[in-house]
């Protein structure tokens, strides 16, 4: 049986468009996803949409959160919450309903004292009113804080890539549990889920050695333009980093490090 599509609704831009965080970590869920599918035979493909054009119209907000088996929402994080324009997006889906529908949301750009945990609140109540089944990994809300360590800004680290793939993981056991119901422990070992992980949380070796390679790619582009296709290829995904001047309201986007405020 053949499961309906895994939905990854990205919003990009971040607060630095030019890093393109919410995508590159959109793209690597996505390829966490497809990694764990092919490895135990899930007959589910995954998407990753840019959610931003359906602002434009109900119609396609409405389009882009049905007929998903699981949705994931990645989030930037705007000054002490959300951007705008997610929250435009879940205005324009009052009175929608996906009821049942499994649920979760990770955030770039932000941890816990810089908004994100605003950003995924906002988030995780939208997909809630909308009847949608929310969830996490176990206990964990994934922020990814892209600006506030000693590595290079917009670098993912070990750590993130590792919350990235468990809530990953997580998904898939939602969109197959959904079919077999009652079958959510088995699944879980499978996929090597635990809701304790933190008693026995992998050192750094341990973790190098299940997303060391992904987080090369998801970092690449950051220094090497031409490294795209090979994290596209890798979630499975024929995406461009969007051009934020073609979009409507470009003046109100902020500016790529380096160079003077947008204006309009």
């Amino acid at each position: 049986m053949k499961l309906a599509p895994a939905r990854i609704l990205h919003f990009s831009p971040g607060t630095a468009t030019g890093r393109h965080d919410t995508l590159r970590a959109a793209l690597g869920m996505a390829g966490f996803l497809r990694e764990a599918a092919d490895a135990h035979a899930v007959p589910c493909a995954v998407e990753v949409v840019e959610a931003y054009p359906a602002m434009a119209s109900r119609e396609a907000v409405a389009s882009a959160l049905a007929g998903a088996s699981v949705l994931a929402v990645a989030t930037p994080t705007y000054a002490q919450g959300s951007p705008w324009y997610v929250r435009r997006f879940f205005e324009l889906s009052a009175g929608l309903a996906a009821w049942g529908t499994p649920a979760t949301v990770f955030a770039t750009a932000g941890g816990l004292h810089t908004g994100a945990e605003m950003a995924l609140a906002d988030t995780f109540r939208s997909l809630q009113g909308l009847g949608m089944a929310t969830f996490t990994f176990g206990q964990k809300w994934v922020a990814l804080g892209m600006q506030q360590r000693h590595a290079e800004e917009g670098r993912f680290d070990l750590v993130d890539a590792w919350f990235l793939r468990q809530l990953a993981r997580t998904m898939l056991l939602h969109a197959w549990v959904g079919h077999e119901p009652g079958s959510g422990a088995r699944w879980a070992a499978r996929l090597g889920l635990e809701t304790d992980y933190y008693r026995r949380f992998p050192d750094e070796a341990a973790m190098d050695g299940m997303v060391g390679t992904a987080v090369h790619r998801m970092n690449a582009p950051l220094v090497d333009p031409a490294a795209w296709p090979e994290l596209t290829a890798w979630a499975g995904q024929r995406k461009a980093p969007p051009d934020v001047s073609s979009w409507p309201h470009p003046g109100l986007f902020p500016a790529p490090p380096g160079e003077p405020p947008r204006g309009g």
